[in-house]
C-alpha cells in the first residue's frame, strides 16, 4: 500500500482508508520559505519491504512547469519544496505519487497529493488605466457620474480583496464629487458645476483592501470627468443697436451681419443662434438667416425698396438658441429685442411710366372718333424727382394692329385708325400697345408703359375699404387696410393708399404690401381708445372716391393670439346686480302706489287687526250686484277694511297702520265693492273705476241692502 506522510510543525498526520494511506490536503502559505525543511511530505509503499521500490512525482510543479518546484527522494520518498509559493500564480497543486519497481512497472496504484496555497495579503488594489466619465453641468446632488473599477489579486471574498474607495483631496475642486466607498460610484456633491468655468476634472481615487482597515494595502488611480454643456446661457448681440443701408431697387443682396455671442459650447445647438425679425418687416422686405460657422445673423433683402416711397425701415430683432433653454421653455431675458435701422439709399434711376398701364376709353363709333387727333399724352416721369422726364424720346414698342401714332418728343398719342371692337386683337374689349421711353444720355436707360384702348368701357368704380373698423393691440404699431374695386384690369388694382393726417395725436406712414393691401404704421404710440383715420385710395388710373374713407381703429388691451379686445370691466362700486335692480323697481312701484292707496285706504291702526271680520252673505261666496233704485235691507255688519287688490294685498299688510282681512269676495275688476246705485249708506269714500262707481267700506260702517 502507497502512503503519504505530511510534515508540518515537526509532526506527521496520517489517515488510513481501506488499504491506502490517505493524507488530507496540505496547506502551505504563500511567500513562506519552506526550502530549509527536510521534507513537507513522505511517500511510502508496503512493497518496499519485499522489493526495491523507486519513488517519483508527476504533475504541475513536478515534471510540468513550474518544473522541480516539488521533488521526491527516489529512495526514501521524502517530498521537498524548492521555491517560494505564490497563490496569485497557482492557488493549488495536484501531484501524483508514483512507486515503481526497477523494471519500470508500477508497484502500486498512484496516490494523490493535493497542496493548497494559503493566501496572504500581499497584493494592493490596482485601478484600470484611463477611466473617464461625464456629467451635465448644473446637475443635482447625488447624480451618478461613473463607477471606477479596481481589482485586488488576493483571494476573493476575503478581507484581503475587499476594497474601500475614497477620493484623495488635492484641491478644492475635488470637493465637487463624492464616491461610494463600497461600490466605487462617483457622484455629484455640489450643484455648482459650470462648464463655462471648468470643463474637466481629474480626480485621484484611492483603493484600500482590508475594507480600509489599518495595515492593509492601498493603490491609487486617476479618473477624468468631463462636464457636458447644457443650454444655460442666453445668446446676446455684440451691440445694443445696429444700422445698415441698402440701395433701392435691389434684391437678394446682403444688407447687414449681426454677430451673436454665447458662452455655451461652440458649434453646438446650445451655441447656435436663431434670429427672428419681430417687427418692421410686415411687408416682407427682409429675411434673416444664421451663419453656422460665425454665429452671425445675415439680413438679406428679398423685395425691392423704393426710396421715393420708403426711406427708412426700423426693424426689431430677437435672438435665441436652436436648442431649448435648459431651465424651462421660456428663456429668462429672451424677450429682449435689438433695434436695427435700415436706410434706403437713393440711386440714379431711369424714367418710368406712371401708371404702368394707361387707359384710354374710346367709342368705336366713327362719327365720334377723329383720326390723327390727340387722344392722350403718355409721358414718362423722372424716378427721382417724379416730374415729367425731359431727356427722353418715345417710340412704339409694340402695336400689332397699328392703331396708334406717338410723338417721339411730347409723347402725344393719336389714333391711326378707327377702333374696331370686333378686332381679333382686342382682349376683353381692350386693345394693348406698348410705349418705350429712351433716355438721351449714355448709357441710355429705358422704360416701358402700356396703353390700353378700351372700347366703350368706363372706369366707373372707385376702390373702397373692405372693412371700416379694425383693432390694434396696445403695444403693436401696424394695422392692415385692404380695398376692393368693382372695375377690372386696368381700372382696378394695384391701389395707392394715402393717409390724410388730420389729428395731431396720430402719425401714420403707409407701406405697400401687395396690390390690394397696405400697412399703416403708427408712430405716435397711441393710447387705448377709438381713433378715426382718414384714408384716400386710388386705383391704377388714379381714380379715388369723392368722399374720404374713414377707418375706425380701436386701440385696446387684447389677446395677442386672436387680436381680440378684452371686455372692459366696470368697477364694483358701480355694478348693479339683479337683486339691486329688483329692489329699485319695487321701490319705484311703491312710490307710484302710495297716492292710489291713500284714495282707498283709511287706516285704522295695527291694533284693530283682530277686529276685522269677513262679510257674511248667507252661503254665497261672491258679491251680489243690485240693479234697482230702491233701498236694500238694513243689516248690521261690522266691517274691517275690505279693500281687495290681488296684486296689492300683501303690500297693504306690510304698510304700517293699514291692514285687511282675507278677501274672498271679488267683484268686477277685482275690487271688493258694491255699486253705489244699490243704496250703500254711510260710505265715506267712493271710487270711479271703469265707468262704474264702487264704494269701499270702512270698519264700523253699515251696508243697507
Amino acid at each position: 500500500m502507497l502512503c503519504f506522510f505530511f510534515s508540518e510543525g515537526g509532526g506527521l498526520k496520517l489517515r488510513r482508508q481501506k488499504r491506502e494511506w490517505i493524507i488530507p490536503p496540505k496547506r502551505l502559505k504563500e511567500n513562506v520559505d519552506y526550502t530549509s525543511q527536510e521534507y513537507i511530505a513522505k511517500i511510502r509503499s508496503d512493497e518496499q519491504y519485499t522489493s526495491k521500490v523507486t519513488y517519483s512525482l508527476t504533475g504541475i510543479g513536478a515534471d510540468q512547469n513550474p518544473r522541480s518546484l516539488f521533488t521526491v527522494n527516489p529512495n526514501t520518498g521524502l517530498v521537498r519544496i524548492n521555491g517560494i509559493l505564490d497563490r496569485e500564480k497557482i492557488p493549488s497543486y495536484h501531484l501524483l505519487g508514483v512507486a515503481t519497481y526497477n523494471n519500470g512497472s508500477k508497484a502500486e496504484k498512484d496516490i494523490d497529493l493535493r497542496i493548497s496555497v494559503e493566501d496572504q495579503n500581499d497584493c494592493q488594489p490596482v485601478f484600470v488605466f484611463g477611466q473617464s466619465g461625464s456629467v451635465n453641468e448644473s446637475s443635482v446632488a447625488e447624480t451618478v457620474v461613473m463607477k471606477v473599477l479596481a481589482t485586488d489579486a488576493d483571494e476573493v471574498n476575503t478581507l484581503h480583496s475587499q476594497i474601500y474607495y475614497s477620493i484623495v483631496q488635492k484641491s478644492s475642486s475635488d470637493s465637487m464629487f463624492a464616491i461610494n466607498y463600497q461600490t466605487g460610484e462617483i457622484m455629484v456633491r455640489q450643484t455648482t458645476l459650470d462648464r463655462e468655468t471648468q470643463d474637466t476634472y481629474t480626480l485621484t481615487v484611492k483603493g484600500s483592501d482590508m475594507n480600509g482597515a489599518m495595515g492593509g494595502n492601498s493603490g491609487t488611480g486617476q479618473v477624468v470627468i468631463k462636464i457636458l454643456d447644457i443650454n444655460d446661457n442666453i445668446p446676446t448681440l455684440e451691440k445694443e443697436s445696429y444700422e445698415g443701408s441698402v440701395l433701392e431697387n435691389t434684391v437678394n443682396v446682403e444688407v447687414l451681419r449681426i454677430k451673436a455671442t454665447d458662452l455655451d459650447l461652440m458649434y453646438t445647438e446650445n451655441w447656435l443662434a436663431v434670429f427672428t425679425i419681430i417687427t418692421g418687416n410686415e411687408a416682407g422686405y427682409f429675411t434673416i438667416t444664421t451663419d453656422s460657422k460665425t454665429n452671425e445673423g445675415i439680413i438679406m433683402i428679398t423685395k425691392a425698396l423704393d426710396y421715393e416711397e420708403l426711406k427708412v425701415l426700423n426693424l426689431a430683432i430677437s435672438v435665441s438658441n436652436k436648442a431649448v433653454y435648459y431651465f424651462g421653455g421660456v428663456m429668462t431675458g429672451g424677450g429682449k429685442t435689438y433695434p436695427i435701422k435700415i436706410n434706403v439709399i437713393n440711386q440714379k434711376e431711369g424714367p418710368k411710366f406712371q401708371p404702368m398701364v394707361k387707359v384710354v376709353t374710346i367709342s368705336e363709333d366713327s362719327t365720334t372718333v377723329t383720326i390723327n387727333k390727340v387722344i392722350t399724352t403718355y409721358a414718362a416721369i423722372d424716378s427721382d424727382t417724379l416730374l415729367t422726364a425731359t431727356n427722353v424720346r418715345y417710340a412704339k414698342k409694340s402695336d400689332v394692329d397699328n392703331w396708334l401714332i406717338i410723338d417721339e418728343k411730347t409723347a402725344e398719342i393719336k389714333l391711326n385708325k378707327v377702333p374696331d371692337r370686333e378686332s381679333k386683337y382686342l382682349v376683353n374689349g381692350t386693345y394693348y400697345a406698348k410705349i418705350i421711353a429712351i433716355t438721351t444720355d449714355l448709357p441710355s436707360k429705358t422704360a416701358t408703359g402700356t396703353i390700353a384702348i378700351q372700347v366703350e368701357d368706363f372706369n366707373d368704380h372707385c376702390p373702397i375699404l373692405t372693412a371700416t373698423a379694425t383693432t390694434m393691440c396696445l403695444g403693436d404699431t401696424i394695422v392692415y387696410v385692404k380695398a376692393v374695386d368693382g372695375d377690372t384690369f386696368p381700372n382696378g388694382a394695384p391701389f395707392k393708399f394715402r393717409v390724410i393726417q388730420g389729428d395731431s395725436k396720430q402719425k401714420w406712414t403707409v407701406e405697400h404690401l401687395n396690390a390690394t393691401t397696405a400697412i399703416l404704421r403708427d408712430h405716435a404710440h397711441m393710447w387705448p381708445g377709438h381713433y378715426k383715420v382718414a384714408v384716400e385710395i386710388s386705383d391704377q388710373q388714379g381714380k379715388a372716391c369723392a368722399d374720404i374713407q374713414i377707418l375706425n381703429v380701436d386701440v385696446c388691451t387684447c389677446d395677442q393670439v386672436n387680436k381680440v379686445c378684452f371686455a372692459r370691466e366696470m368697477g364694483k362700486d358701480v355694478t348693479l346686480g339683479a337683486s339691486a335692480i329688483l329692489l329699485l323697481l319695487l321701490g319705484l312701484l311703491l312710490l307710484l302706489l302710495v297716492p292710489l292707496l291713500l284714495l282707498f285706504c283709511l287706516c285704522g291702526g295695527v291694533a284693530s287687526i283682530g277686529d276685522f271680520k269677513a262679510m257674511p252673505f248667507d252661503t254665497k261666496e261672491h258679491l251680489i250686484p243690485y240693479h234697482t233704485e230702491g233701498q236694500g235691507e238694513d243689516k248690521p255688519l261690522r266691517l274691517g277694511l275690505q279693500v281687495c287688490f290681488p296684486f296689492f294685498e300683501w303690500i297693504l299688510r306690510v304698510l304700517a297702520g293699514c291692514t285687511t282681512d282675507t278677501c274672498r269676495h271679488r267683484g268686477k275688476d277685482s275690487l271688493l265693492s258694491f255699486r253705489k246705485s244699490t243704496g250703500c249708506s254711510k260710505v265715506p269714500k267712493a271710487l270711479h273705476y271703469g265707468g262704474t262707481t264702487y264704494c269701499i267700506m270702512e270698519r264700523s260702517d253699515y251696508l243697507t241692502k
